[in-house]
């Protein structure tokens, strides 16, 4: 009997042993370097890290007709993919009057040159509100040149509906 209860006792601590979960790990898993090619997202977002300020707005009818509102702005992004866009469009008969005060976060994707600010948020919805051309939400395409930024949007058909260059002022 002595021997059914030692192999009965093995048996409980060997399932004991075997059943428990495994400790988590002490320390992080080293994963390879960060991608910091001219096509990755950690050289766009280096590029794009600082303040911009509006230089020219250039909105385009659907019959293609080109027109240039009074526009100021301040585009601000941080190390930590955050913007912040301020400024202001002066109406016209074709364009509404706007005052831009949002930030959001960036999804840059390299491949396609483009941009789209997600999670938008905004003291009030007047905040936000914008001729449905410029809306946050779009697609924005960039290119940079010297000090300069240039974001273009673009229909579902692919023609540009409105274009703006930034200046870096840091």
């Amino acid at each position: 009997m002595h021997r059914t209860t030692s192999r009965l006792a093995v048996a409980t601590l060997a399932l004991l042993i075997g059943g428990c979960e495994s400790a988590p790990r002490a320390r992080a898993v080293k994963m390879g370097p960060v991608d910091t090619g001219a096509s990755s997202v950690e050289s766009v977002r280096r590029q794009l890290k600082g303040s911009w300020e509006l230089t020219t707005l250039e909105i385009y009818s659907p019959t293609g007709e080109k027109m240039t509102p009074q526009a100021s702005g301040r585009l601000q992004y941080d190390e930590y993919g955050n913007l912040a866009m301020k400024g202001t469009v002066e109406g016209t008969a074709a364009i509404d009057p706007s005052v831009l005060n949002l930030t959001g976060q960036v999804a840059i994707d390299p491949t396609a040159r483009s941009f789209r600010i997600v999670k938008v948020a905004s003291a009030s919805a007047d905040d936000r509100r914008v001729d449905p051309q410029l809306d946050a939400s779009h697609t924005r395409y960039y290119e940079f040149i010297d000090n300069l930024l240039k974001t273009t949007l673009k229909a579902a058909d692919g023609r540009t509906t409105a274009t703006a260059t930034w200046k870096r002022i840091d």
